[in-house]
């Protein structure tokens, strides 16, 4: 086999291996999962998951890189560039709405992640992944405020960097509520939320500093 193939099918193998873990400590929980459950939910034998992986919480981080590395690439895909600033933000609190609605089962495993960057062992790297995928975050949405700006949709007195914090903290306020009371319409929510905020944003909302 061409080295090159084989790097594919080993890649190929590991993001298996990885969407199978995600799936049982969704379910399960990092301290109840079990390697033997994620092997059997790959399909595989017990041992290859240590060719790939040091340990259970190595496995755990690789889940969690995964599912920042599909959040961040939606997240920098949402919305045509050409589109108005206004309908950028909202196209991606949809997809953030969006993404809860099919993926339920995953925001524990977002909890617990958010636990270990908090108590365990090696907070220390799972803080660092946190706040980079929250930099990440909050860039995308201050980087089209700032588009919205210089175009002149959008108030030139909003501080860009703080809005995406803000945004950030209130989707995923809203989104763990959702989970949390999944009679609440995480769509519905963030309709009602982002609306009114847009409107309090536009340009022609300033009166003479527009």
């Amino acid at each position: 086999m061409a080295p090159k193939q084989a790097d594919a099918d080993k890649e190929q193998k590991r993001e298996q291996l990885v969407k199978a873990a995600a799936q049982v400590f969704a379910k399960r929980g990092f301290r109840n999962a079990t390697m033997e459950e994620i092997a059997q939910a790959a399909g595989t034998a017990k041992g290859t998951l240590y060719l790939y992986f040091e340990d259970k919480e190595a496995l755990f981080y690789a889940v969690f890189e995964w599912l920042t590395a599909r959040t961040i690439r939606r997240n920098l895909t949402v919305g045509r560039a050409e589109a108005p600033s206004a309908e950028r933000l909202y196209a991606l609190a949809e997809a953030a709405a969006q993404f809860v609605a099919e993926n339920r089962e995953w925001i524990p495993l977002t909890l617990e992640v958010w636990t270990a960057g908090a108590s365990r062992k090696s907070r220390q790297r799972f803080a660092t992944a946190l706040r980079e995928m929250y930099v990440q975050h909050r860039k995308v949405i201050a980087d089209i405020v700032r588009t919205g700006q210089t175009r002149g949709e959008l108030r030139r007195d909003l501080d860009p960097d703080a809005l995406g914090a803000a945004l950030i903290g209130a989707m995923d306020g809203l989104l763990l509520q959702c989970w949390f009371d999944p009679a609440l319409d995480s769509l519905q929510l963030l309709q009602g939320f982002v609306d009114p905020l847009m409107r309090g944003m536009r340009a022609n909302n300033q009166g003479g500093n527009a």
